[in-house]
């Protein structure tokens, strides 16, 4: 049941840093607009031309459609709709370029700050708007995924209660309920200062790589997002800008003052901006 009178997520204020022990294992960032079938229709050979060098590996995807489905839509002569989707990798596989006919997405697992991150995002959508000419975006999505694994920062004989906050998970402070938490998920849909934040975050399993174990984790998944028509140029970019500092601010006041330090907060100077 909601609530009755909705406010406004207001959260703390807190210096930037970037941590030598980046937690982050994506970052993805999404502009929706009206259907352009040309892109679904034709492959993006202009496109693809213009970035190919940064993003050399490409991959087209049709979407799976259950046979029974698919045999039960012929029967009524109906075509199958071929909305393709095209995705362009960079030689690592670090990097990823999505476009379909009514998206452009871009996802990394290498972040390291904010503004290489947008001024690679920003070189593609220059060239797909000067060959595609999208009407105006619908939606605009920025969305931050961090992981906690104890394991990798020397925190195995910390409790949960001694990195996540109070603030988002409460039952970790509960000394009766705590020890017998095997699963918690938790989703929540706020109102924020620019649009709204999805906001999940709960245990997940992971097996290390060089254990070969299953360790838990806790993954903190941030989604910002505005629905609504937003003009082409400086107001997308505005509004990511705005969820990039929102989503900064979440993240800290979400974790305590031990993670923060076991991730080697670094300060970011003026001249790195």
């Amino acid at each position: 049941m909601l609530c009755g009178k909705t406010a406004l997520l207001h959260l703390p204020e807190s210096e930037r840093v970037i941590y030598e022990r980046n937690p982050l294992i994506q970052v993805a960032c999404q502009l929706r607009f009206p259907p352009i079938l040309k892109i679904s229709r034709q492959e993006p050979v202009e496109f693809q031309d213009e970035i190919r060098f940064q993003y050399p590996l490409f991959e087209s995807m049709q979407p799976q459609v259950p046979s029974e489905i698919s045999q039960a839509i012929q029967q009524f002569g109906i075509p199958l709709l071929s909305d393709l989707s095209y995705s362009f990798k960079s030689e690592d596989q670090k990097w990823q370029l999505s476009i379909s006919k009514d998206f452009i997405t871009i996802s990394t697992s290498a972040y390291e700050k904010y503004e290489l991150f947008e001024k690679r995002f920003r070189e593609a959508v220059e060239v797909f708007e000067r060959i595609y000419k999208p009407s105006f975006y619908t939606r605009v999505g920025l969305q931050y995924q961090d992981l906690i694994i104890r394991s990798k920062l020397g925190l195995e004989d910390k409790d949960w209660s001694d990195l996540i906050g109070e603030n988002i998970a409460s039952e970790l402070y509960n000394s009766e309920l705590a020890p017998s938490i095997q699963l918690m998920i938790k989703n929540l849909i706020l109102k924020a200062e620019h649009g709204q934040v999805n906001f999940k975050h709960g245990f997940v399993s992971v097996k290390e790589p060089e254990t070969n174990k299953d360790e838990i984790a806790y993954l903190l998944d941030t989604d910002f997002y505005i629905e609504k028509k937003i003009e082409r140029g400086e107001n997308a970019w505005n509004i990511l800008n705005q969820f990039n500092q929102s989503a900064r601010k979440l993240f800290r006041w979400s974790i305590t003052d031990t993670l923060h330090n076991a991730m080697r907060p670094q300060a970011v100077k003026t001249t790195e901006i």
